[in-house]
């Protein structure tokens, strides 16, 4: 049987990982509609990093060649970026097609909460500085708040990989040394 390539076990890793981070941001694009699915992406948030280390654990799992930190960091980083693509993808759909004034929408909803919240007094200016941005037009486009996001998803793989590599090669003792005679 020949040998995949890590980008391979990346792009097929990958797609998990696309399907959770499409979860992830229906949950922030459609809470316009239903504000309860803000509550669900705080645990969904917490469970990224444990979604990646599976991923990457599945990758070493079935090739034990790519237990050097490098390869896993490697196989961590693109499966990040070949899910943060599905689901920068399905999300533009849905903000372009479906809900393109996003963004408004939120900001609306969030003035809204914070001058309904007891606390309202103490973030007038904040409010004040959205009403501002929103009326003088501004504010980001969906996409180009997708993009910022796939961005910041991107790096935050990268970084998590990082760990999570360094982890399972310390780990990792099937790497034998050879000294001289």
């Amino acid at each position: 049987m020949e040998k995949k390539s890590i980008y391979k076990y990346a792009s097929e890793t990958g797609v998990p990982m696309g399907l959770y981070l499409t979860l992830m941001s229906g949950c922030l694009l459609m809470s316009v509609k239903f504000q309860f699915l803000l509550m669900l992406l705080m645990p969904l948030s917490i469970g990224f990093p444990f979604v990646l280390w599976w991923q990457m654990k599945r990758i070493l799992r079935e090739e034990s060649s790519y237990n050097k930190f490098s390869s896993l960091w490697l196989g961590g980083i693109y499966t990040v970026i070949f899910g943060t693509l599905i689901c920068m993808f399905l999300s533009a759909i849905y903000v372009v097609f479906v809900e393109p004034n996003f963004v408004g929408l939120y900001f609306t909803q969030a003035i809204e909460a914070v001058e309904s919240s007891p606390l309202a007094g103490e973030y007038e200016a904040t409010v004040e500085l959205m009403r501002n941005a929103m009326e003088a037009h501004i504010l980001p486009s969906g996409l180009e708040f997708l993009t910022t996001m796939g961005w910041l998803t991107c790096f935050t793989g990268c970084i998590l990989s990082l760990f999570i590599a360094l982890l399972m090669n310390r780990g990792n003792k099937s790497v034998t040394r050879q000294f001289p005679i």
